[in-house]
């Protein structure tokens, strides 16, 4: 049985806690117009805040919603920076509580994890696994529960006031409601808010809260011997077909009861020897790792897009170098040598 812990709205609510929270949300971003606007005054705004969350009048602002096309198309929502502050604050509090509890093999948002430990983890289940059965949720962020999130949440966190203010958090954003029936009588119903705002420091923490259960069955239930997952895609390594055929059926039936959906377009049972997509990288079972296809054509675009803004006097050769570095320093994690040359060909 889980742990559960009291006595934490001290800690969240603190004007030390908010600071070091200030702090950790300014971090680069001090030029920005939202930043610039808290940081002129922000020891007086952490006061604020404090006092708003011990005297209860705290309340999340709106968000300003707006689209992004890379990797694809999705709407990203920015939350007022003071209510940023608060979730760094939360969240600090309340990671130290849950991290001992998620699993190794979840990659997405955690100290010490990332897209290329996950790759390498892939790889390392990929060379010793003939088959793979690759999986991804369907709309994982706008279909979670709120209900179900913070019965999660609540299997560790027994404070009330805490939980007051992560359903203020939740309450700010959704992206439908999903409606329960009980009973014989047609209006006998109870409406359920799901969705989190992708974007979100909250949102990304919750989501790993909301699949932990889902890694404990894969590995413990089902015990599966190869697994890894990042954020909603995911990976079941197996000796054959039909056992991850099984194992998939199982997962479908577990993520349905949480009100989740798998995608039916990439659920896909592969040979590890053929490759195994995760994280932007293919995997294979001789150990040869590249780059997803995507992700060299996206850089490609953006780095002719780079070139031209220099050109043309809208950024500086710095701009260039450092987009250039970084997708080096992410290429180099495969055998990419002849790519790297050829896409940064004169």
């Amino acid at each position: 049985m889980a742990k559960t812990h009291k006595h934490l709205w001290e800690k969240v609510a603190s004007l030390g806690n908010l600071m070091q929270a200030a702090h950790l949300a300014m971090r680069g971003k001090r030029s920005l117009a939202p930043v610039a606007g808290f940081y002129a005054e922000w020891e007086l705004e952490c006061v604020n805040l404090s006092e708003e969350l011990e005297n209860g009048s705290y309340r999340a602002g709106a968000y300003r919603y707006f689209k992004i096309y890379e990797p694809k198309e999705r709407i990203v929502a920015a939350a007022p920076f003071r209510d940023r502050v608060v979730h760094h604050a939360l969240v600090s509090v309340l990671e130290p509580l849950f991290e001992p509890r998620f699993l190794e093999d979840s990659f997405a948002c955690r100290k010490g994890k990332g897209t290329h430990a996950g790759m390498r983890r892939a790889l390392h289940h990929a060379r010793r696994h003939p088959f793979a059965l690759k999986c991804d949720l369907k709309r994982y962020f706008p279909s979670i529960d709120h209900r179900i999130l913070t019965t999660e949440i609540a299997r560790v966190v027994a404070d009330p006031r805490v939980m007051d203010l992560i359903g203020k958090i939740l309450a700010s954003h959704r992206d439908g409601i999903r409606r329960e029936w009980h009973g014989e009588d047609l209006f006998s119903f109870t409406d359920h808010p799901r969705g989190l705002p992708i974007g979100n420091l909250t949102s990304q923490f919750f989501a790993n809260i909301h699949l932990d259960c889902f890694d404990h069955f894969v590995k413990q239930e089902l015990r599966v011997p190869g697994y890894v997952r990042y954020v909603d895609d995911f990976i079941l390594f197996g000796p054959d077909r039909a056992t991850l055929h099984r194992w998939g059926r199982q997962c479908r039936e577990f993520l349905t009861a949480r009100k989740l959906e798998l995608h039916p377009d990439k659920y896909r049972l592969c040979r590890t020897a053929d490759g195994v997509d995760f994280c932007g990288f293919v995997v294979r079972a001789d150990g040869r790792v590249r780059l997803r296809a995507s992700g060299v054509r996206r850089f490609r675009r953006r780095y002719v897009k780079l070139k031209h803004d220099f050109r043309a006097g809208h950024c500086e050769a710095e701009d260039v170098r450092d987009g250039v570095r970084s997708w080096i320093a992410h290429a180099s994690h495969a055998q990419t040598w002849r790519l790297r040359s050829d896409v940064l060909a004169p």
